[in-house]
């Protein structure tokens, strides 16, 4: 019995290994710009035509593109935007999204911007330049402040 716990230790960190290179398969690898779906690359070239890219990477799932500019953008493997981020207290470009977000905001929250826009199941989460989360649905619509 005693040979038997001597042998756990190693068992357990050989398992452990091979338990943390199946998880491999989920990373991000660097990859081309060039490499982008086109929708990708269209979206770029309208709201970002003079933003050079800093990094583009990929997992299973999509691709997230860092920008020059500091803003980050995420697409799906098709190239649909997910999620457009600025630095803290910058804004992202508009006119990607219903406009009917730009101009509730414009009379709620006038002064303040979009720092960073997700889509989710009930439309859109918008987090504004003042810290404020907002939630519109599918059309553009405000359906209330995030709490979180």
């Amino acid at each position: 019995m005693k040979k038997f716990l001597k042998f756990i230790p190693a068992l357990l960190i050989a398992i452990a290994a091979v338990g943390f290179t199946g998880c491999s398969d989920d990373k991000d690898e660097p990859v081309n710009p060039s490499e982008l779906p086109t929708t990708a690359k269209t979206f770029l070239d309208t709201y970002y035509p003079t933003v050079k890219i800093v990094t583009t990477t990929k997992d299973k799932d999509d691709y997230e593109v860092t920008l020059a500019n500091g803003h980050k953008v995420d697409f799906t493997k098709s190239g649909e935007w997910t999620d457009v981020d600025a630095p803290q207290g910058q804004t992202i470009p508009s006119g990607f999204y219903p406009a009917q977000i730009d101009a509730y905001i414009e009379t709620a929250y006038p002064g303040y911007g979009i720092n960073e826009i997700s889509r989710i199941s009930q439309g859109y989460d918008v987090e504004l330049t003042n810290a404020v989360d907002l939630i519109f649905s599918h059309d553009g619509s405000f359906i209330s402040i995030d709490p979180d």
